[in-house]
């Protein structure tokens, strides 16, 4: 299975149905993602709930220093040039729910892991924050 049927088939799993604080949203959606395609598996910290994860954000100073330190643990090489290929994870600012993290497909589109399913982003190049390659 080539690295795209992975993703397509890795976002219609998450078709209509909810996020699962801690297990698969924005942040720990991408975490499984790598670790499924690398073998490499994130000690991404523990929360079961939006308003846990908004303070763990909180206390690591942002979601990106946060990511910075979780991948930095699996050996995750950051991307300085912000040209993300298909199936790197990363991060994005966007207007109405300030930093987001996903899986980037073809064309830069990131794959963000909302309430209901996947949606796809087309972000401008500067609402990038950081993007980490995946080998």
């Amino acid at each position: 299975m080539t690295r795209a049927e992975r993703l397509k088939a890795a976002i219609e799993a998450l078709t209509d149905i909810p996020i699962e604080w801690g297990v698969s949203d924005c942040s720990t959606w991408p975490a499984q993602w790598v670790a499924d395609v690398t073998g490499r598996e994130f000690d991404w910290p523990a929360y079961s709930s939006q308003d846990e994860a908004e303070a763990m954000i909180a206390a690591a100073g942002g979601l990106l220093p946060l990511w910075e330190a979780v991948a930095r643990t699996a050996g995750i090489r950051r991307r300085y040039e912000l040209l993300p290929t298909l199936g790197d994870i990363g991060i994005i600012r966007t207007h109405g729910h300030g930093d987001v993290g996903g899986v980037f497909a073809d064309g830069g589109v990131l794959c963000w892991r909302a309430a209901w399913g996947v949606h796809l982003i087309a972000p401008r190049q500067n609402a990038v924050v950081a993007i980490w390659e995946v080998p």
